[in-house]
């Protein structure tokens, strides 16, 4: 008798189990908590581990297989209406982020709190609260230790702010300054884009109306970033760049260094940080490579925030002149602040001539996405004008794998080093599944907000190639769909 898919599957979650724990005992190192209620300390020695090699390709197979096997076995209407609820999940998620309930509850130790005295402090209703901690309780997101009474867990404490919760309600407009970015992303998700997401159905449903569903939510015709520059959508604008730092922080540790060789470059190179709103990407690369000139371009109020930015985190740079921040924007109607410690600024349009004439490298981290085919060939075509012969682009973004078997049939995208990815065993779908949900969660909410796309690999070389670059490299993160994508003028 053929082993049955369960079956195949509960040993794959077995095989990953075996792997996780025995690298975890080799290295004397206890498996992380689920159930810990201190705070996230990615440099606890516990989740650092998480970057081992073995771990991370057991946890992609483990998450996977834990996903599949859910899926075969529970009632498939059942299924379907859990996840059509999931929706649930992210206000509750937003909610909690915003009523500070994570410092709250750290500040009265892992014995807990009551929903009425977490509520005394938020000035929440408290039965509403409980059950909103419940449901996210449910989904392994806080704990409830007592009848009522919820503590936090390894998860709800990445979303700590890191100050007291009384200031945080004392000073709501600059909560999330100053923090780690993960509760910026989490408010942003679950505030603009979940809005958006709503009015996904509708724009399809009305081809003849309004496509963009951000545009739906808001009652807005200007694109996002042009809408963040209004000042009522001042905290809005700052909240996406802090988000945008939080999803930094959440990228696989190391990542900016695992693949693009930057030691290949000239000692004195020139990167230019194209939309690279506070500039934490290349505070990292300036923070291994001091020699490197960066330029960091973005929108004017963006900019303000990096200002602040590199000022607290990297006054020397800022003292030695090594780098410069740019009001980088959409529209020339605009004006760039400028700072009495910056140099001379270039004011540029996105979609017009790129200033910089000497850069050795482009780096766009996150920034193609956001556009569709004919505005991010407009962006590289500039990028390619503005090239030296010796100009590399790097790309730096997920590559999303189709879920089928293979990901092109064109040999010149195949000869390209990096550029093909190795399925997932058997029986799991062959692009690892929930594994890789994100990339597939983000590819509607860049559509959602901007009408950009997450590419596959012959998205990426087919938009190069237009834009008069060629594809000549992708470097792919261990334990993730990350990608460094390189071109070089054609």
């Amino acid at each position: 008798m053929a082993i049955s898919t369960l079956r195949l599957l509960s040993n794959l979650i077995a095989e990953a189990v075996d792997a996780i724990e025995g690298t975890y005992t080799e290295a004397g190192v206890p498996l992380p908590r689920l159930d810990d209620p201190s705070p996230y300390d990615p440099t606890d020695p516990a989740e650092a581990l998480r970057g081992h090699p073995v771990v991370e390709a057991a946890t992609i197979n483990l998450v996977a297989a834990a996903a599949q096997i859910t899926a075969t076995a529970r009632h498939p209407i059942l299924s379907a209406l859990v996840d059509a609820h999931a929706f649930q999940i992210s206000s509750c998620l937003r909610t909690a982020s915003e009523l500070n309930v994570v410092e709250i509850l750290r500040e009265s130790g892992p014995q807990g709190l009551h929903a009425n005295d977490i509520a005394v402090q938020s000035h929440a209703d408290p039965g509403l609260l409980a059950r909103i901690l419940r449901l996210l309780a449910t989904h392994h997101i806080f704990q409830e230790v007592a009848p009522g009474v919820f503590a936090n867990n390894r998860i709800s404490s990445t979303l700590d702010k890191g100050k007291p919760a009384a200031l945080l309600f004392e000073r709501r407009e600059d909560r999330l300054t100053d923090t780690a970015g993960i509760a910026a992303m989490v408010e942003f998700l679950g505030d603009d884009c979940f809005k958006s997401s709503a009015q996904l159905g509708d724009a399809l449903l009305d081809p003849t109306g309004e496509q963009r569903p951000l545009a739906r939510a808001m009652r807005t015709v200007e694109p996002m970033f042009q809408w963040f520059t209004r000042p009522e959508n001042r905290y809005r604008g700052t909240r996406f760049g802090l988000a945008m730092h939080g999803s930094a922080n959440a990228e696989p540790e190391g990542f900016l260094f695992k693949g693009y060789d930057w030691g290949s470059l000239p000692a004195d190179a020139v990167v230019v940080d194209v939309g690279g709103g506070i500039g934490t990407t290349s505070m990292a690369i300036a923070r291994n490579y001091p020699a490197f000139k960066v330029i960091v371009q973005d929108l004017p109020p963006t900019i303000e925030d990096a200002k602040a930015h590199w000022n607290q985190h990297f006054p020397e740079h800022v003292q030695s002149k090594m780098v410069e921040l740019q009001g980088q924007f959409f529209s020339s109607v605009y004006r760039c602040h400028r700072f009495d410690f910056i140099p001379a600024h270039q004011v540029h349009n996105f979609f017009g001539p790129q200033p910089m004439q000497n850069a050795d490298v482009f780096m766009l981290r996150h920034i193609i996405h956001d556009w569709p085919d004919e505005k991010s060939i407009a962006i590289l075509k500039h990028l390619r004008e503005a090239a030296k012969p010796t100009t590399q682009l790097i790309i730096i973004e997920n590559i999303i794998p189709v879920v089928s078997e293979g990901e092109s049939d064109d040999p010149k995208i195949n000869s390209v080093p990096g550029a093909m990815r190795k399925a997932a065993p058997a029986p799991l779908l062959p692009n690892f599944g929930v594994s890789n949900a994100s990339m597939y969660l983000f590819d509607l909410t860049v559509h959602n907000m901007l009408g950009g796309v997450e590419r596959t690999v012959r998205g990426f070389y087919d938009l190069l190639n237009e834009s008069g670059w060629e594809l000549v490299r992708v470097y792919r993160c261990p334990g993730s769909e990350k990608c460094h994508i390189v071109g070089v003028p054609k």
